[in-house]
């Protein structure tokens, strides 16, 4: 039993040591890792150029009366009080 444990212990070091003695096979097997993340990424960042909203939604009359209500004058000098859409979600 002792022997056994022994052998999988010098087969597991030896296995370790030639594979940290690949490199090109390392780089090569990173390179196609890093390859397939950015490859992933691409779908995601087409999502993000795309606008959450239409323009006809900020053309409805909800939006307007909003935007309209929070550029009033006395409104925008108010102590506190926020930018037009900062924080606020019409849905």
């Amino acid at each position: 039993k002792n022997l056994e444990s022994m052998a999988f212990v010098l087969d597991y070091v030896q296995w370790c040591i030639s594979k940290s003695f690949q490199p090109e096979k390392r780089d090569r097997a990173n390179e196609e890792r890093l390859t397939r993340i950015h490859e992933g990424t691409k779908d995601l960042k087409k999502q993000w150029d795309m606008p959450t909203k239409t323009s006809s939604y900020w053309k409805n009359k909800r939006a307007q009366g909003k935007y309209e209500y929070d550029s009033q004058p006395g409104l925008k000098k108010m102590l506190g009080r926020r930018g037009p859409y900062e924080g606020y979600n019409l849905d």
